[in-house]
């Protein structure tokens, strides 16, 4: 399928096939009018020059000399050739070289007008005081060779403008839609992160009233955003305490339960309210993702980090086997330390909960990516693209919320999350984060 013309490419395109349109038309009417003001030229200089000779001719007579026209003979298709003809047409002399033609009678001709016939055009003078007229025959080739050189002389260099109107206007195409692309550029930038807004006051009028749109409905799309990182985190703050509450009574009721169906139904209780419990944490992390918690203009140490972080989490899911592989010196990062906190809390959790052997290996690299990986609990293909939506699981009990806010905080702190399976039996998230420019120059 071909590639669409871009906007520039269409006016550049349109504008010179107009130009061409128009030049053909022009170039077709300037031929119209050369070619009758040529034929005009060429018929009156044929009849002056038979008014001329007539006279010279006629005294002459039938066996006059020659001795006032040219001595060389011109090629055939440039000679103009002549017949001085009495009241009755017939030839009382004529050139040496119509002998080598084949010329209509003279009284085929009309007298003292024009007349075109084969390859030449004729002019018939009227008849002088002795009864004698003369025509004259000029070449019709000289005339055609005369208006294609004409034509040649006026055609090349208009034809030479052609591709450089082309480039021409292509270059003001180019300049004239630079401003769009600024604005498809800004447009870019902008996300669920950033809405703030187009300032198009130096753009032309068309784009500024684009840009003004696109400020209002990033305008309603920012209040909407709001609203709903408002609901959630408000929601999120207002189930903590009911939940944590019900956790309380429940663990006052497992103290009072005599029966065994009655202990099953409380850990089913406790099971549920444990898992509202971390739905709720995930939506309070997940509001502080949206508002871009990420992002931090200063470098901080990751070793600490990651070992405060790992404390933190491991303890809670006892008895399963962490790996950790940290450098011996400082790596130095740009990320909020709560935000990496969250990240790495989230990588452990979610390892932990699909992998059923409980190998989880974290690892710190002096270049500042963080790799979290574990064997799949189920070997096989996984679809990687959709993992970081929100709302998305793969498998198991989770809410599909953990990798959409590390890939949040991650895209804050201008980092890059990536996922792999090598070989379709180890799950594999790596983070690379932006390190402190004196840590880049020292490691180079």
């Amino acid at each position: 399928m071909a590639r669409p013309l871009s906007l520039s490419g269409r006016i550049t395109l349109f504008t010179t096939l107009g130009l061409a349109a128009f030049w053909l038309a022009a170039t077709l009417l300037m031929t119209i009018v050369l070619w009758s003001e040529q034929e005009e030229f060429f018929d009156q200089q044929l009849a002056e020059t038979a008014h001329v000779l007539l006279p010279l001719l006629s005294r002459a007579g039938a066996d006059g000399a020659d001795d006032y026209l040219p001595a060389k003979q011109l090629p055939l298709d440039e000679a103009v050739l002549y017949r001085l003809i009495d009241r009755d047409g017939g030839v009382l002399r004529q050139s040496s070289q119509v002998a080598e033609v084949t010329l209509p009678p003279p009284s085929a001709l009309p007298a003292e007008d024009f007349a075109t016939e084969g390859a030449y055009r004729f002019y018939t003078t009227g008849a002088d005081q002795n009864g004698r007229a003369l025509q004259l025959a000029a070449p019709l080739a000289e005339r055609h060779e005369a208006m294609q050189e004409g034509m040649t002389a006026l055609l090349l260099p208009m034809l030479a403008l052609l591709p450089l109107s082309w480039l021409l206007v292509g270059w003001i195409a180019r300049r004239s839609v630079a401003p769009m692309r600024e604005l498809q550029a800004e447009i870019s930038a902008r996300d669920g992160s950033r809405l703030d807004m187009i300032d198009a006051s130096n753009w032309p009028t068309d784009l500024a009233q684009i840009a003004g749109t696109v400020n209002g409905f990033m305008a309603r799309l920012g209040t909407a955003l709001d609203a709903e990182r408002a609901f959630a985190t408000n929601a999120a703050h207002e189930l903590r305490t009911p939940v944590a509450i019900a956790l309380a009574r429940t663990q006052q009721l497992r103290e009072s339960a005599s029966t065994p169906q009655q202990i099953t139904r409380i850990d089913s209780l406790e099971t549920a309210l444990q898992r509202m419990k971390r739905l709720v944490a995930r939506l309070l992390q997940l509001a502080r993702a949206d508002a871009g918690i990420g992002a931090s203009s200063e470098a901080h140490d990751l070793v600490p980090l990651t070992r405060f972080a790992l404390d933190d989490v491991v303890p809670r899911k006892g008895g399963r086997e962490v790996t950790v592989d940290l450098p011996d010196q400082p790596v130095m990062g740009h990320i909020d330390p709560d935000g990496y906190a969250i990240v790495l809390g989230n990588l452990v959790e979610n390892a932990l909960q699909h992998s059923e052997t409980g190998g989880v290996r974290v690892r710190l690299t002096p270049d500042a990516v963080l790799e979290v990986e574990n064997d799949l609990a189920t070997p096989g293909p996984v679809d990687l693209s959709q993992l970081t939506g929100r709302f998305t699981r793969h498998e198991g009990d989770g809410f599909g919320l953990g990798l959409h806010i590390c890939n949040q905080i991650i895209e804050g702190a201008k980092g890059r999350l990536t996922i792999e399976t090598p070989q379709g039996r180890r799950f594999l998230i790596r983070v690379a984060l932006p390190r402190a420019a004196s840590d880049t120059r020292l490691r180079e």
